[in-house]
């Protein structure tokens, strides 16, 4: 199911993911390299953002965020370097 976010809303990929935790967010990021965007969209399912994605018409630079209560553990410990 769709859940409504207010078009428009600016940040970067991270704090979308901690805002939306629980949402798949489709994202309109500012450039190819960039981690700043615009949040269009939040799903409860992968597969439903997916379906939304390829439906839009301007897919420039579009994306799946994932929120942070969705992204599968990897085990094991990541260090930074």
């Amino acid at each position: 199911m769709s859940r409504t976010i207010t078009s428009n809303i600016r940040m970067t990929d991270h704090e979308a993911a901690v805002k939306y935790p629980n949402s798949y967010i489709i994202m309109q990021m500012d450039s190819i390299n960039s981690d700043i965007g615009t949040v269009l969209f939040g799903y409860d399912t992968e597969s439903e953002a997916i379906a939304k994605l390829a439906q839009l018409d301007d897919m420039d630079l579009c994306g799946i965020v994932e929120g942070i209560n969705q992204r599968c553990s990897l085990g094991g410990v990541v260090a930074g370097g």
